[in-house]
């Protein structure tokens, strides 16, 4: 396969390259920082042009993962009492109008069959006292995705939605706060970007042809 991520230089983007590099694939990295993708291309996912760009030079793809994400150790503690609507507009432009963008950008290069894979997660699905500016935008991903699911098709269009996962938002917060993280989920620990890495892999791959609209949840069971 040939394969787009957005937010390749991140936690489950750089585990989601190395995963499709070990597998022969071509893979184009999208983010500002640098990455491991055969090609890389320095872009915000807000400045359209860039990615407009870019699409442009790497001519049809098979898949599209949209990894990034807004991050900000403030707003993931943020008493409710003191976010305000840039709280929110700040991870909405990021999370949703952002993979708007990349959508966009590439979906000429995007043929019947293909596949789109965005990252949700379980607080998006049910809630969540921390972090909810993210939890919003995260929802709005899921509709966004079942949404280009029924315009795009026959490219299939899925959602992955993630509990929690060893990125660097486990350095946000205590150690206790941690465990309790992990005694929320029925196998007692924190995800490894490795094992979403899988997950959005298998999303991208023709192993999951017959999969559109649909939110994979991979949270250790927390969600139960």
């Amino acid at each position: 396969m040939k394969v787009v991520i957005s937010g390749a230089s991140g936690g489950i983007g750089r585990a989601l390259v190395r995963l499709a590099k070990s597998r022969g694939d071509t893979v184009i990295g999208i983010s500002r920082s640098p990455s491991e993708a055969d090609v890389h291309f320095d872009c915000d996912v807000l400045d359209y042009n860039c990615l407009s760009r870019a699409s442009g030079e790497v001519g049809q793809i098979d898949g599209l993962a949209v990894l990034h994400g807004h991050g900000d150790e403030k707003l993931w503690v943020k008493p409710v009492a003191e976010l305000d609507a840039k709280d929110f507009l700040d991870v909405f432009l990021v999370d949703v109008v952002g993979a708007f963008n990349v959508v966009k950008a590439f979906l000429p290069r995007l043929a019947a069959g293909s596949s789109i894979v965005f990252v949700s997660s379980t607080p998006g699905l049910i809630g969540d006292s921390y972090g909810i500016p993210y939890a919003t935008a995260k929802g709005a991903v899921v509709a966004l995705a079942r949404s280009l699911a029924k315009a795009l098709a026959p490219i299939r269009v899925n959602a992955v939605a993630f509990g929690p996962i060893q990125t660097r938002w486990t350095q946000w917060i205590s150690e206790e706060e941690l465990a309790a993280f992990r005694d929320r989920t029925l196998l007692k620990r924190i995800g490894s970007p490795e094992e979403a890495a899988e997950a959005v892999y298998w999303l991208l791959s023709p192993a999951s042809s017959y999969v559109t609209g649909h939110v994979l949840v991979v949270d250790g069971g927390e969600s139960l």
